[in-house]
């Protein structure tokens, strides 16, 4: 079921627009979709009619006008030639003072060559853009090159990447069937999305604006996502998350040095400040201490007992850009 429409948004409403470019964007895009968030659009884009009927967005572009007869393209150079072509459609739904999340695996063609396009039309409209891309298992040569490719050209196109790379979530989740490690990847993705939307939109323990998300990814380079939970059960809640954070990079690369950070914590209405407090300052005790962080605060009861944290690295430097 989809909640809104999009003509429901006035201008005095934040508006949060979810893309997604190709098969796995568009899983999340489903996801959203049925989620009834505030504020918050979905736009599924791929060469693929079977994945775009089967995904509950408000709008559907299908790229290609029938050129790959409704099956998925997996040549980057034209589906990026795809988007282009496209333009004006994606370009209608955008507006200057959106914050724009794109969403894309980047293997084949939508993801790899669509992804960046797409993020260049909404940079050029002047949007906040954010890119959430994860990179093929090492095991995939044929796409790591494209993706590589694609990642130089998002760098250059959006405000901040946030990469997840699926190699780490192999070894973080070993044990774990493969259904059941992708989908704890989807709900990072889900859940980074949905922290950021109800921080600025809704009444919440310690609430964040657009001027924050600004200020933390506006030309900020890449990202990466730390995130954990922990039960009063533990000998230290707050320590135990932090730990797990800490152990948890979506990307193997050293935030240390970073720009910026956004903490989004949830628990129970039995924590206090004092534990929010705690768990950020924790969170960023080695990051550059001029780096700019921000911090948000959720209450919910379903959640007492429990804290969960996702914390969102941005201006991290990677061994190229180190070097």
């Amino acid at each position: 079921m989809v909640c809104t429409k999009m003509d429901e948004i006035t201008k005095e409403t934040p508006r949060f627009l979810v893309i997604g470019c190709g098969g796995a964007g568009n899983l999340i895009v489903d996801k959203m979709a049925t989620a009834c968030l505030p504020s918050v659009k979905t736009i599924a884009i791929d060469t693929d009619k079977r994945d775009l009927d089967f995904t509950h967005a408000d709008r559907k572009i299908l790229l290609g006008n029938g050129l790959y007869k409704g099956l998925r393209e997996g040549n980057p150079d034209e589906s990026a030639k795809a988007v282009n072509e496209a333009r004006e459609e994606i370009d209608a739904l955008i507006q200057p003072e959106d914050v724009v999340f794109i969403v894309a695996g980047l293997g084949g063609g939508a993801g790899s060559g669509g992804t960046p396009q797409v993020a260049k039309i909404a940079r050029e409209k002047g949007a906040l853009v954010i890119a959430i891309i994860s990179l093929p298992f090492q095991i995939q040569q044929r796409w790591i090159k494209q993706s590589r490719e694609s990642l130089v050209q998002l760098r250059q196109y959006t405000d901040s990447v946030i990469v997840i790379d699926n190699e780490q979530f192999r070894w973080r989740y070993h044990n774990e069937p493969v259904p059941l490690a992708y989908e704890k990847a989807d709900e990072i993705i889900l859940g980074v999305i949905r922290g950021l939307v109800t921080v600025v939109t809704l009444p919440c323990l310690i609430e964040s604006n657009m001027e924050d998300l600004r200020v933390l990814f506006r030309n900020r380079g890449f990202a990466i996502v730390l995130d954990g939970e922990a039960g009063s059960t533990v000998r230290n809640m707050n320590e135990s998350v932090v730990r797990k954070c800490l152990e948890s990079r979506s990307w193997d690369v050293d935030y240390r040095k970073a720009s910026g950070c956004f903490i989004l914590i949830t628990g129970g209405y039995d924590m206090d400040l004092i534990d929010f407090e705690d768990i950020s300052t924790s969170l960023t005790y080695e990051m550059d201490p001029h780096a700019d962080i921000v911090w948000s605060a959720i209450a919910e009861k379903p959640m007492e007992g429990r804290v969960r944290v996702y914390a969102i690295v941005t201006g991290v430097k990677t061994v190229r850009e180190r070097g």
